[in-house]
This record gives C-alpha cells, structure tokens and sequence, in this order.
C-alpha cells in the first residue's frame, strides 16, 4: 500500500484524480443520494449511475437500494465511488456492503472510499448533537478487515467548510438528516457555544475544518 500526504481539495479532486481517464467508464455512486456528483463526472466523460435506499423515487439512473444488496451482476462498472456514505450503512452490515462493491466491479476496477475521519474542528461541533465517532471509526475498521478488497493507496485531506452563521450550520445539518432538527433545538446553547469556539472566521464566513480518508481498492 502506497501513502502520501496531500494538499486541500475536496471529494471530486480526488475522484477525478484517481479514476482518470473517466471517458466512457461506467462508474456506479454508492450513497449518491441526490446525485450531486453526476453532472461533474458526466461532464468528465463518465457515464454515471447512481445507488442509494433512499433515492427520490422515479430519478433517472439511480436505483434504490441498499448498499449491501446491489441489484447489480457480477462485473458490472468499471469504477465505484462511496462518498461520505459508508457510514451511513449499519454497522453489521458495512463488511457486506464493501464485498459487494467488489462484487460489482470488473478485475481491474476502482473503488474510491471518502469518509470523514471521527476528529477536526466540524467533528467536535457535531457532536453536541450527532457524535459519530462510533460509526465513523467502524467503518475504517470494516476498510481494514475486508478480504473482498485490496487497498492501493490511503490518504487524507482537509476539508474546510464555510456558512454564513450559525443559523447557516443548523440548516446545512438539517439538510443532511432532517432528524437532527428536534436535537439542534434542544441543544441549541451548547450547540451555539462550540461552533463559537471551534470556528473560524474568514472574509465574513465562518469556517469549520474537517480531515477526510481517502482509501484506494481494487477487487482482491
């Protein structure tokens, strides 16, 4: 396994680095949700399909499903990518979902992994509302433990997001998981009280940083 280190950039840097050339590759997005990566990586020449459980019904190349029961034949993309959706997966089940990736892919195809790393400024503030340490440390552990998959490379990388305010932070994690808005409004002081303390500010924004994993697999 190969490591390096890298310079800020964000998940699409890293997918259109190592997936390159992307011209009619068929590469299927694990946890796509809306499929917001779908227009930058057609646009890169990919021809993208996405998966997801809770998919937006009748949305056209996204198939709801989950993770660890792809509706798909063995060898079916060329590439795969798991954006910040491994663990969303239940933990029991992370070790499935990565076999099927391997499943899925031809001999010589690619899965890119991003995952937040259970550490960094966005992390802490969170965590007054959603600690994910747990499901974010198994699913490194389910990388590591898989014997469907070889990894090829690991790395991290900063990420850095920026919100108008507070207010800006509560709705971008309502966004992610409208539960969260009961918990945001119970805790809203403590809540307050750490993005004061863990965020910077810069131009008029606030900004929280958060260190990404980037792992590398091919089909074992």
């Amino acid at each position: 396994m190969e490591n390096k280190t890298t310079p800020q950039r964000d998940a699409l840097d890293v997918i259109l680095e190592e997936l390159a050339p992307l011209s009619g590759r068929l590469v299927l997005d694990i946890g796509c949700g809306k499929g917001k990566l779908a227009s930058r990586l057609r646009a890169a020449g990919a021809e993208w399909h996405g998966l997801d459980p809770c998919a937006p019904e009748g949305v056209d190349m996204i198939d709801r499903a989950p993770a660890e029961a792809m509706p798909y034949a063995d060898g079916s993309f060329d590439a795969a990518i798991c954006v910040n959706a491994l663990h969303h997966v239940a933990m029991p089940e992370m070790a499935r979902a990565l076999s099927e990736a391997a499943r899925v892919l031809r001999g010589d195809g690619r899965l890119v992994v991003i995952e937040p790393r259970a550490s960094g400024a966005l992390s802490q503030v969170l965590a007054v509302v959603d600690d994910e340490t747990e499901i974010r440390n198994a699913a490194q552990a389910a990388m590591d433990a898989t014997g469907a998959l070889r990894e090829v490379t690991a790395y991290d990388f900063p990420r850095v997001e920026r919100y108008s305010g507070f207010q800006g932070f509560c709705d971008s994690l309502i966004a992610v998981d409208p539960g969260r808005a009961a918990l945001i409004e119970a805790n809203a002081d403590a809540l307050r009280r750490a993005f004061e303390r863990h965020a910077t500010r810069e131009n008029g924004a606030w900004l929280l940083s958060q260190p990404m994993s980037v792992r590398i697999f091919q089909p074992a």
